[in-house]
């Protein structure tokens, strides 16, 4: 993903006139707000050029963690977010995390449907470890271009919550936010 998939988002324009839109970063603030979910920290999993990273620091006033494949988005984004954002791929990023230990109350992804079925589940296995709550727009065959060459998985939204529960996930009452079962504060863990 290059600079010109950004100057042409999902087929649309610039990524910084429409991420609102495909991010869904405003949907995933209001239904963690409204079920009350504390968020002292974050990871985001595809951070494009920083947008959402702003949001969740004013939201909440976390500045969060995370990665960017692109090596293009990931110069862009702010240097003030970009000493926490690795330029890197999640399906290393994450297990690398897991290993170190690190926990994060929520886990936020718009970027999952670029990855091959095998690896969403590896991805989402150790993020029930990883981080208590996870927030997924979940694409579906209906939300995108047949044609788009960037996405790689689109299927129904069954398909999605069959893989999130199968990871360790319970579906909260939103279809986009699902709560870990396998998720252990640090300061539980050993008990």
């Amino acid at each position: 993903m290059d600079r010109e998939y950004f100057e042409r988002y999902c087929g649309a324009g610039t990524y910084d006139e429409e991420y609102l839109h495909y991010s869904r970063v405003e949907h995933c603030v209001s239904i963690v707000g409204r079920f009350g979910i504390p968020v002292e920290s974050a990871l985001v999993l595809g951070t494009a050029t920083g947008q959402v990273l702003r949001h969740f620091e004013d939201a909440w006033g976390v500045r969060p963690w995370g990665c960017e494949i692109s090596r293009w988005a990931w110069n862009r984004i702010p240097g003030r977010y970009r000493r926490r954002v690795r330029c890197a791929d999640m399906r290393r990023y994450v297990p690398g995390l897991l290993r170190q230990g690190r926990r994060f109350d929520l886990v936020f992804s718009n970027s999952l449907v670029y990855l091959r079925k095998p690896e969403i589940r590896q991805v989402l296995e150790a993020s029930s470890e990883l981080g208590g709550h996870f927030h997924f727009w979940s694409s579906t065959r209906e939300d995108h271009e047949p044609d788009d060459p960037y996405r790689v998985t689109l299927a129904p939204r069954a398909w999605w919550d069959a893989a999130f529960r199968q990871a360790g996930f319970e579906r909260t009452r939103s279809p986009y936010l699902w709560r870990s079962r396998r998720w252990r504060p640090r300061s539980q863990e050993g008990n």
